[in-house]
C-alpha cells in the first residue's frame, strides 16, 4: 500500500509562493491569495509577501518583471491593429508609441493608442481605440472588475469631448497579449466611476478573436449610436 506525505501549512504556502512567482511578478489577486491562506494559519504575512517579491529578484524569473506588462500590451496592441487588413474597409490613421527617457515623453503618448478610419455602410467614420491587457480580473467583495485610473479615464473622457470622437477601450486578459483568454470593446459610459463588473462586460462588450466578429461589432455599435442620437 503506497504511503501519502501530507505537505505542513509551511510546506504548502511555500509551493503557492514559488506557483505565483513562476512568471516573474505576484499580481493583486495572488498576494490576496497569499494573505488569506497565512491568515488562516497564523503566519506573517508582510514577511511572507516580501520574501515572495525577493525571490522573483533573485531568481531571475522567466519573464523581467519591469517588462511584462508592457511586452503584452504591445502584442496587445498589434492583435487590434492585425484586424484592420481590409484596407477596403480600414486606414490605420495613427498608432502611438509609449516611448519615454527619464520622465521625458511625447504629450501624444497620453492619446488613444489606436486612430482608425472605417467604411461602415457607405460611411466614412474615424474612432480611437486604447489598448490595456491584464493578467487578471480584478477582484473584491462585490465580484470580478476591471479598474480603470481615475485620470485616465476623465482624461479620454475629455479627449472624445474635446475631438468629437469615439474613445474605446480594447482589454484583454489572461495569457498573452496576442492570445488573450477573452477581448472586449468598452465604450467609456459603461464604466461605473472607474471600474464595469466583468459580468456586464461579458454580456455586453465581449467579442472573439477575429477580424470579422470585430469590424461586425464596430458596426452594430455605430449603429446603435446613431440611432440614439437621432431619437433625441
Amino acid at each position: 500500500m503506497a504511503s501519502h506525505k501530507y505537505l505542513s501549512p509551511e510546506e504548502t504556502l511555500e509551493w503557492l509562493v514559488r506557483v505565483v512567482t513562476a512568471d516573474g511578478l505576484i499580481s493583486t489577486n495572488e498576494k490576496s491569495l497569499i494573505r488569506e491562506f497565512a491568515r488562516a494559519y497564523g503566519m506573517n504575512v508582510d514577511e511572507i509577501i516580501e520574501a515572495a517579491s525577493k525571490s522573483i529578484v533573485l531568481d531571475k524569473p522567466e519573464v523581467e518583471l519591469i517588462d511584462y506588462r508592457a511586452k503584452n500590451g504591445l502584442l496587445f496592441e498589434k492583435l487590434i491593429v492585425s484586424f484592420l487588413k481590409d484596407k477596403k474597409r480600414y486606414k490605420l490613421l495613427s498608432w502611438t508609441g509609449d516611448k519615454y527617457v527619464d520622465g521625458i515623453y511625447d504629450h501624444s503618448n497620453l492619446n488613444p493608442d489606436i486612430h482608425i478610419q472605417h467604411v461602415i455602410n457607405g460611411m466614412t467614420l474615424d474612432y480611437f481605440i486604447e489598448c490595456k491587457w491584464n493578467h487578471y480580473w480584478q477582484r473584491d467583495e462585490k465580484g470580478y472588475f476591471y479598474e480603470m485610473k481615475k485620470e485616465q479615464l476623465q482624461r479620454y473622457r475629455y479627449f472624445q469631448r474635446k475631438n468629437k470622437r469615439v474613445v474605446l477601450i480594447a482589454y484583454a486578459y489572461g495569457r498573452t497579449g496576442n492570445n488573450p483568454r477573452g477581448i472586449y470593446i468598452i465604450p467609456l459610459y459603461a464604466f461605473r466611476g472607474n471600474r464595469i463588473q466583468k459580468t456586464v462586460a461579458d454580456k455586453k462588450y465581449r467579442i472573439e478573436q477575429n477580424a470579422e466578429v470585430f469590424a461586425q461589432y464596430m458596426e452594430s455599435y455605430f449603429a446603435a449610436l446613431f440611432a440614439k442620437k437621432r431619437k433625441k
